[in-house]
């Protein structure tokens, strides 16, 4: 599957709902000191919202994003995370990385917020997804892309579901 991209993905109050939840200031994000973690170079690191690991549900926020689930037609589901950058004085980037390289399986990024933060793909055009509420990013898990940080707002919050189609 190429690269696609959909804007207004979700009806408005199912965004709403996710977007509630994630900016919520009890909301519970957890430091993870990498970004890539089999990269060897130091990275600022970043928080995560853990929602679906090793084959179970690990957050109340899993109900939420059914409609996602729905819209991108998942079957099995590998992994699925929220992820939350702060912001920096000049914008850096994580290594190139693909999340899996399982064949058929499936990466979708779905942006929670507007920033100038990024998502930059290692294909020909070097395309780059900027950071819109209720926007899709769906690819093939082989597809190498990198996070590029954002410097206007004070967090940028999106949800990395990883799956293969039904």
């Amino acid at each position: 599957m190429e690269l696609k991209i959909f804007k207004g993905i979700l009806e408005k109050k199912d965004f709403e709902k996710i977007n509630n939840f994630f900016t919520n200031i009890n909301t519970a994000w957890f430091y993870q000191p990498k970004m890539i973690t089999a990269s060897k170079n130091d990275d600022r690191g970043f928080f995560s919202h853990a929602l679906f690991n090793d084959n179970q549900i690990t957050s109340d926020a899993y109900k939420l994003i059914l409609p996602l689930l729905e819209k991108l037609n998942a079957g099995p589901l590998i992994n699925i995370r929220a992820n939350l950058n702060i912001k920096s004085d000049k914008q850096y980037q994580s290594e190139f990385h693909n999340d899996y390289t399982y064949d058929e399986s499936l990466t979708a990024i779905y942006y929670l917020n507007k920033c100038n933060g990024y998502t930059e793909f290692d294909n020909m055009d070097r395309t780059k997804v900027y950071s819109e509420p209720n926007k899709l990013a769906i690819f093939n898990c082989k597809l190498k892309h990198r996070m590029v940080s954002q410097t206007d707002i004070n967090r940028r919050i999106l949800i990395n579901i990883n799956f293969f189609p039904k």
